[in-house]
């Protein structure tokens, strides 16, 4: 982390399995030495983040997800959301699945029966397996994650506290995964009310944003709704694609890798999301760092902040 008062954030969206591309992107990032003043992630992106905050060097992150993605405890929590017991999720991925298993009547049977799929002993284990158990305060790094409070629909911005649980909050997609309180609140994937959390990251004192957004656009998601069920997953699909457009218009630079049909539980595709990401980074870099210049000049190297519009503000609380 640099000194100066000039402070540039990293923010990555969540997108499960594609969110791996962000993974290419640091490891350009660091091949160029580029300074990192703060990290804020969502979702996958969280996941990603938090870990690269603490090891600081993305072949660890990407060593330590391998071993996550090999483990029994992820095929576990695969087969709980699989109406075989295989804990295969196929090419087409998580979202995929979820429509098999509606058409087939299973998620919504044992949706009625309990809140969630995979049980809160076996997330915990995952997390346990893949997170440090230290404070955020204590990273090397500035880091923040976001989730959304299940009853309130605030989103929040955790930036204190155990880095294990706010990471396991902002990744507890719902009706999948447990929802995890902390302080009192119900707290529940943050990719669902900001996936690209590109304000909280100019709040938190960032002068230069560089954002990467590894989601599908509406076009790629599932083909034309057959039942009720596929109608209402892709209306919510469409909902949050266009709140990421609005919540990922006001970073000083994005990158969208170009990962092709990936879709969110092909964790196999792992080296080729990273690929994706150096490509994009790489094809990006030479705008990147003139924005990244621009705003230095315009803030007064860090003297002013945000000097910005107040377009880019959003209702969001701070832990």
């Amino acid at each position: 982390m640099s000194k100066s008062r000039f402070k540039s954030a990293l923010v990555l969206s969540g997108g499960s399995a594609r969110a791996l591309a962000h993974l290419g992107v640091i490891e350009e990032i660091e091949r160029r030495r580029m300074n990192v003043d703060m990290i804020v992630g969502a979702s996958m992106g969280a996941i990603i983040g938090g870990l690269y905050a603490y090891y600081g060097d993305a072949g660890a992150v990407i060593t330590k997800l391998r071993e996550l993605f090999a483990s029994e405890v992820f095929h576990k929590s695969a087969s709980a959301v699989s109406d075989d017991g295989n804990g295969q999720f196929g090419p087409d991925g998580f979202l995929h699945r979820l429509i098999q298993l509606f058409r087939r009547g299973v998620y919504y049977t044992h949706s009625m029966l309990r809140s969630e799929l995979v049980s809160e002993d076996l997330y915990s284990e995952i997390f346990e397996m893949l997170m440090p158990d230290i404070l955020i305060e204590d990273l090397p790094v500035p880091f923040a994650a976001i989730a959304m409070d299940l009853v309130t629909g605030d989103e929040i911005v955790i930036t204190k506290g155990s880095l294990r649980r706010a990471v396991a909050a902002s990744s507890a997609i719902p009706g999948i995964f447990p929802v995890i309180e902390i302080n009192g609140r119900p707290l529940v994937d943050g990719g669902w009310v900001d996936n690209v959390p590109v304000a909280p990251a100019i709040a938190l004192g960032a002068h230069f944003v560089l954002a990467v957004d590894a989601t599908l656009e509406i076009s790629g998601t599932v083909a034309f709704p057959q039942s009720a069920l596929e109608i209402a997953f892709r209306c919510d699909e469409i909902t949050r694609i266009l709140l990421a457009r609005h919540r990922k218009s006001y970073a000083d630079a994005l990158i969208t890798p170009e990962i092709g049909q990936v879709f969110w539980a092909n964790f196999g595709a792992l080296d080729k999301c990273v690929s994706a990401g150096r490509k994009a980074f790489k094809e990006s870099v030479s705008t990147l760092l003139k924005k990244a210049a621009w705003r230095r000049y315009v803030t007064a190297w860090g003297s002013i902040h945000p000097c910005r519009v107040g377009e880019w503000r959003h209702p969001f609380l701070i832990f």
